[in-house]
């Protein structure tokens, strides 16, 4: 077998954009489509799942054959596999990218506004039916990935339909910071001469912190899950963080170095629980923590989290 390659190609289509119908489907819906469906192998490689605490699918995967998939070839994000024995899968590749297939067993193609406006379709292929098991897990990181962008990228679309609140951030500059709120956010300022500022909204109770201080060394993920305690003790009645549900990475955020958490708080004394996000910025000798959580006992919570992330990633530090 010779070494695989892979292709992350955009579609310039030969028809203006505006001659094709918008797109359909909830953010986190993607079609999957084959001639022959493997429903285990696609959740098992493709899912990502958040701890909400409990294990919540982020995907909603909806399995269709080529030979009906005109009945959903509106949806925005699209997956199509198949080998170049598969009409739908050599239909969909020019003569170079099937040359391309046939020498180097895998192919992956990025294809926008293929069959709708704002569309996602991405399409593995493979030279013979035998190697679809091995493509799909060999690039199975890769696949997610794009998904996963795929998916915040409408997120944040559907976030900013809406008006954002400009008043609260009159009030927020006293304080060193802008965000994008739509309306029904509040600002607690209880704490704002200790250099902690909190913005909540309720069904489902949302919050998002912000905390400023001088920095004292350096940021490590035990330092930085030690410091959101610290501070939830203190401000949130005692949330904690589930270590062994809690993940860090290295991060660089608006030329700023960092650590972002992204798990589960815990709170034993109010019987309560669910996902946040913590963002640590170092910033010359400034310390910066920008926090979200979420408290949405028994319903769904990614979307949420997630339009959590955007306001997080809206926020503007007006550095002293």
């Amino acid at each position: 077998m010779k070494k695989s390659i892979v292709f992350v190609l955009f579609l310039c289509l030969l028809f203006s954009c505006a001659k094709i119908p918008p797109n359909v489907g909830k953010s986190r819906e993607v079609v999957v489509v084959a001639s022959k469906i493997n429903e285990p192998l696609i959740v098992n490689t493709l899912q990502i799942y958040n701890y909400v605490p409990q294990k919540e699918e982020l995907f909603s995967f909806i399995f269709t054959a080529d030979t009906t998939f005109k009945n959903y070839n509106k949806f925005h994000t699209i997956l199509l596999y198949g080998s170049l024995d598969d009409k739908f899968i050599s239909t969909l590749l020019n003569p170079e990218a099937r040359e391309a297939t046939k020498n180097d067993t895998f192919t992956l193609f990025k294809l926008n506004n293929l069959w709708a406006k704002g569309q996602l379709a991405i399409v593995l292929a493979v030279s013979e039916l035998r190697y679809i098991e091995s493509g799909i897990k060999k690039y199975s990181t890769l696949i997610s990935k794009i998904l996963n962008d795929n998916y915040y990228d409408r997120i944040k679309q559907n976030y900013y339909t809406e008006a954002m609140d400009s008043k609260i951030n009159v009030h927020l500059k006293n304080f060193g910071i802008t965000f994008d709120f739509q309306k029904g956010w509040m600002i607690d300022s209880t704490y704002s001469n200790e250099n902690f500022i909190c913005i909540h909204a309720h069904f489902p109770d949302r919050s998002i912190f912000f905390y400023k201080e001088k920095l004292k060394g350096y940021l490590t993920d035990s330092i930085v899950i030690d410091k959101r305690n610290l501070l939830t003790k203190k401000y949130y009645n005692g949330d904690y963080v589930l270590k062994e549900l809690t993940a860090a990475e290295n991060i660089e955020f608006r030329a700023m170095k960092g650590i972002r958490l992204r798990g589960v708080w815990q709170n034993d004394s109010l019987v309560a629980g669910g996902p946040f996000i913590s963002y640590f910025l170092v910033n010359s000798d400034s310390l910066y923590v920008i926090d979200g959580m979420i408290f949405h006992p028994g319903e769904r919570k990614s979307d949420y989290l997630t339009k959590i992330e955007v306001i997080m990633n809206s926020v503007n530090i007006m550095h002293p």
